[in-house]
């Protein structure tokens, strides 16, 4: 099929996140994380050799810092035929004709991987949000993912006060009791990361009085924060804190563990004596369950969501009238229907149907009432 072909077919294991409605700033991270995961998997020589193809997804400047010896992505051009003129030079011919072969691979390489990725952004974001790139002739054939991902951002992911308004109030969220501290910061770092580029400064003092605030709230780490207050105040800096508190839960841990393991097996055992006929089968497993989740640490919790969909099995298959599954509801992130528009809509008041955004609207826009409605598979 060629080489053009098997690039994609190389890549159609790879999965893209659906954005419903308007594509926001932490959509779009997620999304270009995705394609630079797909395009770092298709080895080449060209920008040092290191990273595949990511250079077509992130800009140059970025690129270079991360590259071997600085080396570029330059995008590989067509060579063309093989020129009908070769050296009459038996060696010297040769190695042309290996050299021509190989800009011709790098070249049909290259195109696969970009079609691909096109391919995929497409299919994730709706139709509005590039319908000002497509082309009634070309499609969106002569638009790169690149050029695609910058659109989006510029027309859909940029940060509005409500934006960071928002971020704020997740960046103060309590600590939940269970996560391990180097999660929670590493989701704050990650706020952080968008708050700057909305134009808020990194306010590493501010971060530390948050966390300083919730673990003690939290009550389960009063020694440790008696001891962080007796430090030096030039020691008591947000680097150290998050150090600090991630070794106190560790410690903690640990702690809880071992009064786990011993109070678990006591539990068990317990279990198996004289009053074992009062104790049906699914409570028995029941209670081995619960000493193994009990051993398991906070930090543990996709080995603990384990042990609890065994635990509803077993309930399941044991207990008469026991919820299946099918009647156990689930959650799922949704964004509110916008009351202009009717479609998933993050910010309704700058809905396209406002007059008082008309001056954003695509060329090729229609208002609700006259768009088509899906055809319903």
């Amino acid at each position: 099929m060629g080489i053009k072909q098997d690039m994609e077919d190389s890549l159609k294991d790879f999965e893209f996140t659906k954005i419903d409605g308007q594509p926001m700033d932490e959509d779009l991270n997620q999304l270009t994380k995705e394609c630079i995961n797909a395009a770092a998997s298709i080895s080449t020589t060209n920008g040092g050799g290191q990273h595949g193809h990511v250079g077509m997804i992130i800009d140059d400047a970025e690129y270079i810092l991360f590259s071997h010896n600085a080396a570029r992505f330059v995008t590989p051009t067509n060579p063309g035929p093989y020129p009908a003129t070769v050296d009459p030079d038996a060696a010297i011919r040769e190695r042309q004709v290996a050299e021509h072969k190989a800009e011709k691979a790098e070249f049909e390489t290259y195109l696969g991987v970009e079609n691909f990725l096109r391919k995929a952004l497409i299919k994730v974001v709706d139709p509005e949000w590039i319908a000002e790139l497509e082309s009634e002739s070309m499609g969106f054939n002569h638009r790169s993912p690149k050029e695609i991902l910058a659109y989006l951002r510029a027309h859909g992911g940029d940060l509005d006060h409500l934006d960071v308004t928002e971020l704020i109030q997740q960046l103060q969220k309590d600590w939940d009791h269970v996560e391990a501290p180097a999660t929670l910061f590493a989701r704050g770092d990650k706020i952080e990361r968008q708050l700057v580029k909305a134009g808020q400064a990194a306010n590493p003092p501010l971060r530390l009085a948050f966390a300083l605030a919730t673990f003690e709230a939290s009550g389960e780490f009063e020694p440790s924060i008696r001891e962080w207050k007796a430090k030096p105040v030039a020691d008591r800096t947000f680097t150290n804190f998050r150090i600090f508190m991630q070794k106190a839960f560790t410690d903690r841990n640990k702690h809880n563990k071992s009064t786990a393991q011993s109070t678990g097996r006591g539990v068990v055992n317990s279990a198996t004596d004289v009053t074992m006929g009062k104790v049906d089968e699914a409570e028995a497993a029941a209670l081995a369950i619960a000493e193994v989740a009990m051993v398991m640490q906070s930090n543990q919790e996709k080995q603990f969501k384990q042990m609890m969909e065994m635990f509803k099995e077993l309930m399941q298959a044991n207990v008469p009238g026991a919820p299946s599954q099918a009647s156990v509801p689930t959650q799922s992130k949704q964004r509110k229907v916008c009351p202009h528009c009717k479609r998933p809509h993050a910010k309704p008041d700058k809905c396209w149907e406002l007059d008082a955004n008309k001056a954003d609207r695509p060329a090729n826009w229609k208002p609700a009432a006259e768009r088509q409605p899906k055809a319903q598979s």
